[in-house]
């Protein structure tokens, strides 16, 4: 037997229902067969019903018709196994308007007893408001995000403007007097240059670059700093295959090698050795040290100022540039590719 209002309006004490009529959340009570039996006045105004219209309706009616059917087995099961549990917290949870419309909200149900009888207490929260502040702000931080990536693209993009004419007019320089020397080996010098061009192209809006991308323009490269340089140095590579595929700042390795150049007087007799290597989580890049005499560079300048700037917006970890025992070492780490997705 279903008690009346009479019976559960005993059941609720004053205090009870002084706490129940002024709650700002939605306070719903319903029987074991899913009624609603008492409900108070923020449950009319959340929801667009007067109390009468609810009163002796199935609970199913404030939800998405999608939900209904699932949420009757629920219900039955809860009266079984009555318990305390927030429901909506960390979920999109939907309940409906009179109107017609969907709202998120958050909902915690408790369990009384009465003449043997279990009853199930919901208490409807209406996140709405907080779910719009949370979109607000969601899109202020991805505002903001592309803000820093556009950012860090364009100090990108200074970068390769940077590199690119220095780089394009050396390599001219060798070009021009090398087509009437030897025609084959000019022709292949203009092959290579143009594939180091091509990548350039190619990783134009790229902030990272994979350590095979990066290796691949840097044997090109090699290959027009030996004819440069009349074969004065050597290049040894040690990267680990697993390696090939981690992300490093685009130019990073061509930028250390050229700074062995600007800082090294080159000998037939006594060549530079530069490895390339896996180490660390990272790759390193040194040298045994053939001081220039009266350098005109004195500093490392532009170069490195770059790429500890870009390591600075894209990871955690920085480079390193040391001198010791006769060696220099320029060690650079990899990136999260999830950082620049």
């Amino acid at each position: 037997m279903i008690p009346g209002a009479d019976d559960l309006n005993l059941y609720v004490d004053d205090f009870f229902k002084t706490i129940f009529n002024t709650a700002t959340e939605s306070w719903i009570l319903t029987d074991k067969f899913g009624v609603v039996r008492m409900i108070n006045p923020t449950t009319t105004e959340m929801f667009g019903y007067e109390q009468s219209e609810l009163i002796g309706q199935k609970i199913e009616l404030l939800m998405p018709a999608k939900e209904r059917k699932e949420h009757v087995d629920l219900r039955n099961n809860y009266i079984k196994h009555p318990r305390k549990r927030p429901h909506g917290i960390g979920v999109e949870v939907f309940a409906l308007h009179k109107n017609k419309t969907e709202f998120p909200v958050e909902i915690s149900l408790n369990h009384h007893k009465f003449n043997n009888e279990t009853y199930a207490l919901a208490v409807v929260i209406d996140i709405t408001k907080r779910k719009e502040k949370e979109q607000k702000l969601q899109e202020a931080i991805l505002e903001k995000e592309q803000f820093k990536q556009d950012k860090i693209k364009s100090e990108l993009e200074v970068l390769k403007n940077q590199v690119n004419p220095h780089y394009f007019f050396n390599s001219l320089s060798v070009l021009a007097p090398l087509i009437n020397i030897d025609q084959k080996k000019s022709q292949k010098f203009t092959e290579k240059l143009a594939s180091t061009y091509r990548y350039i192209l190619e990783i134009r809006d790229k902030l990272t670059v994979t350590v095979k991308e990066e290796l691949r323009f840097i044997k090109d490269y090699e290959f027009l700093q030996a004819v440069r340089f009349n074969n004065k140095f050597i290049i040894s590579y040690d990267v680990i295959k697993d390696d090939l595929k981690k992300d490093i700042v685009p130019f990073a390795l061509q930028i250390l090698i050229e700074n062995v150049f600007k800082h090294n007087a080159l000998y037939l007799n006594k060549k530079l050795n530069i490895s390339i290597e896996s180490k660390d989580g990272g790759i390193m890049v040194s040298n045994n040290i053939n001081k220039k005499i009266d350098s005109k560079y004195k500093s490392f300048g532009i170069g490195l100022k770059n790429i500890n700037e870009q390591y600075d917006r894209l990871s955690d970890q920085k480079p390193f540039f040391d001198e010791k025992k006769g060696f220099y070492e320029a060690w650079v780490p990899f990136i999260d590719s999830k950082v620049t997705k």
